[in-house]
């Protein structure tokens, strides 16, 4: 597969060096690609490199089966030196329960928990389902969300719009409730953002002009003050620090107040999240800028296209030339390397060259300490040059790469990996939801495709397949349960929910 990559690469680059001539601006972008492509070449080979060395080991070892359960953890010499990554077998793995819930559907159909709900497609409709295992709406509803995102309940509701069996005409968009309440709104209704901080974006098209303004939990029309174009899911941003990002039009952004007024005016080409005070701001001379929430620059980075962070702990990160460089809110530079994510919960990620070729990814501290080494099976360099791993409110990410999936720790620390036993697995993790959910999108029981919805704990609360043969039973010593989830049964067979239950919502 890499030995692809090179080859895609060279001939890239055969191409570009292929134009004799060319006028300044592609000259810019050429020494941009070469440079991406020197960082892409130059991780393929450390890729190479660490999978022979990892090869050759297990050969050694005679470790020859797949091994799912690695926390990362880094081991220490005599001396307290931090060597490379251990495998260990502490972090948990999924697992069935009898407690387990089964649903008949499309694996591919199924969404994360949000609220307490789940939304499944049967067609080009919409059901939900709480998550305790009650039906909460019939699948009567389509989706009419801006930017073509999945439906999620936030705040207690969704906006959905009614299904119509008439072909040309469309059914009126409505407000659903976690309680099983539909409120009807105004016809002009097109378009819906999903609900951020209990508020969302309404997009009408009366008179075949776009209209956009934002709306409560109830559906009111709420700062009739601002002007703003909610043409897409982006465009409703959440509450931080006291304010929310707007764009008035196209390349107009600004910052509004929880009672809609606004306190910076929709003068940035592009704009951030308020984060511990701080954002970031593309000016309209092509500057950008960290801004504390009066407006006032503290800091500027080299160019409007140079990768930044978050404040986050006082610490960020600003790319410059190949290195990504740390900073605090003094402007004082902390330490550079050669990839890096942001900052959470006191840690971030990086990577930094090695004269042996090492590509293990380091976990730091604010004070730029090494803490931890992590396994490339775990966190690959190419997981940071994405600036990743992202941690969620719940305080951990979700990291799928070529060697397994894992739920981690801002420390580094494993708490889940994934499940694997001959050709059975589990795998293929979103982060965790609000609600404390994640879903496994990638499962294999029996050579039977499906889905799953589990706690962070590794317990699978439901399943999902279109084969009823999933539902079991299942006999003592199957390898997705453990004894102590059993009850002291030998046969366990999963709580099939009844699909044609009488939902708590009706669809008026």
């Amino acid at each position: 597969m890499f030995t692809n990559y090179r080859k895609i690469i060279v001939m890239l680059s055969v191409a570009f060096m292929s134009m004799l001539v060319l006028p300044h601006a592609e000259a810019q972008l050429l020494k941009k690609l070469s440079k991406g492509l020197e960082k892409v070449n130059k991780t393929i080979e450390k890729v190479d490199k660490a999978k022979k060395n990892a090869k050759a080991q297990k050969e050694e070892s005679g470790m020859t089966t797949p091994n799912s359960n690695m926390d990362g953890v880094a081991s220490t010499d005599d001396e307290g030196n931090i060597v490379s990554g251990e495998i260990d077998n502490n972090s948990s793995t999924p697992f069935l329960t009898s407690e387990t819930l089964f649903l008949e559907a499309e694996p591919w159909s199924v969404s994360n928990v949000y609220d307490g709900v789940f939304s499944v497609k049967r067609g080009d409709k919409y059901e939900f389902w709480k998550a305790d295992g009650q039906k909460l709406f019939d699948a009567n509803w389509e989706s009419c969300t801006a930017g073509m995102s999945q439906p999620e309940f936030h705040c207690g509701v969704v906006a959905m719009r009614r299904a119509s069996e008439n072909t040309y005409k469309r059914g009126n968009v409505c407000l659903l409730y976690t309680d099983g309440r539909v409120k009807e709104m105004d016809s002009s209704w097109d378009r819906v953002t999903n609900f951020v901080d209990g508020v969302a974006i309404v997009i009408t098209n009366a008179s075949n002009r776009n209209k956009s303004f934002y709306i409560d939990t109830t559906g009111k029309n709420i700062y009739p003050g601002v002007s703003i174009d909610g043409t897409s899911q982006n465009s409703i941003r959440p509450l931080r620090d006291g304010l929310r990002a707007f764009v008035k039009s196209y390349q107009e952004w600004g910052y509004i107040d929880g009672n809609g007024v606004v306190k910076l005016a929709p003068k940035y080409k592009s704009a951030t999240d308020f984060s511990e005070g701080h954002a970031w701001v593309v000016m309209t001379d092509d500057t950008k800028h960290l801004i504390d929430k009066t407006g006032k620059s503290v800091f500027q980075a080299p160019n409007s296209n140079s990768a930044t962070s978050d404040v986050v702990d006082g610490r960020f990160y600003v790319e410059k030339g190949n290195d990504v460089c740390y900073y605090d809110l003094q402007g004082n530079l902390l330490k550079c390397f050669e990839e890096g994510n942001c900052f959470y919960g006191g840690y971030a990620y990086v990577t930094e060259p090695k004269s042996f070729g090492d590509i293990n990814s380091l976990v730091i501290d604010k004070d730029m300490n090494v803490v931890r080494e992590m396994s490339w099976e775990v966190v690959p360099s190419e997981i940071v040059t994405q600036h990743g791993p992202v941690f969620t409110a719940s305080g951990l990410a979700s990291v799928n790469c070529m060697n397994g999936s894992y739920l981690i720790k801002p420390n580094g620390e494993v708490v889940l990996s994934d499940f694997y036993n001959n050709g059975m697995m589990v795998k293929s993790f979103s982060p965790v939801s609000d609600s404390d959910y994640l879903l496994a999108s990638n499962v294999n029981i029996n050579d039977i495709s499906a889905a799953a919805i589990l706690k962070p704990t590794g317990e699978i609360v439901w399943l999902i397949t279109e084969s009823p043969r999933l539902c079991g039973p299942y006999r003592m010593g199957f390898p997705l349960f453990k004894s102590e989830t059993l009850n002291g049964n030998n046969e366990v067979t999963l709580k099939a929910v009844d699909i044609h239950q009488k939902p708590i919502g009706g669809s008026k």
